[in-house]
This record gives structure tokens, sequence and C-alpha cells, in this order.
């Protein structure tokens, strides 16, 4: 079922992909942040928003290498939106966060790896 999802319908993930992308940057880059509820939650947050990211741009192909590339570009977004944080008031730059990022992008890649969702691409 996962499987017949991803592949017949990228459009509407390569769609989901770029306003994902563009709804990271928003919520990355602007001010405030309160008290959190429970201790390290965030990390949690950035570890599932992460690899919701990751499973959508599983949806954008069938190639295991291009679904591979998505994967970095997406762990580099997560660390570049930390440094840019570090010059928005009221936010700072968190080591543990680029940790959580790239956790959840790394699990739902070896979730997806195993499932063998993704196809080598064909040689010519």
């Amino acid at each position: 079922m996962i499987k017949t999802l991803l592949s017949q319908y990228p459009i509407p993930f390569r769609i989901a992909f770029a306003f994902y992308t563009l709804l990271v940057l928003w919520a990355s880059l602007r001010t405030g942040g309160g008290p959190q509820p429970i201790e390290h939650f965030d990390k949690v947050m950035h570890f599932s928003f992460y690899g919701l990211f990751t499973v959508i741009a599983a949806g954008c192909t069938t190639q295991k290498k291009t679904f591979l590339q998505l994967s970095i570009f997406i762990a580099g977004y997560g660390a570049l939106m930390e440094v840019f944080q570090s010059f928005v008031p009221s936010r700072f730059m968190s080591l543990a966060d680029i940790l959580a990022n790239t956790s959840g992008v790394m699990v739902v890649v070896f979730y997806f790896l195993k499932l063998r969702l993704h196809r080598e691409p064909q040689s010519e």
C-alpha cells in the first residue's frame, strides 16, 4: 500500500515538499518560542518534523539515489536553519536541535531503505 501510494502520486508529494520547505523556513525563523510544557519537548518536535519532511521526500521520487540526495538536502537544510536562528532575536542555534533534525531524517531513510520502496536507476 505504501509503495503504491508513493509511486503513483509524485506530483502532490512534490507540491507538499515545496510547501513544507517554506513552512519549516517560516517556523525556524520566526521570533518567539515560549516555555515548553515538557523538558526537551522541542527535540521530539524537531525529530518528528524532519522525519515527516523525509517521508514527503520519499513520495517525490521512486529512485533511490534521488531519495538519498533529497534526504541529505533536508539534513543540511535543518542545520542551515539552526545557523540562521542565531541571527533571529529570541532564538538561538542549538547543536542538539541539529542532532534531533538529522536523527529524524536518518530514521525515516533507514526505514524506507529497509522496505526497498525505491529502486536503483536503470543502466542504459
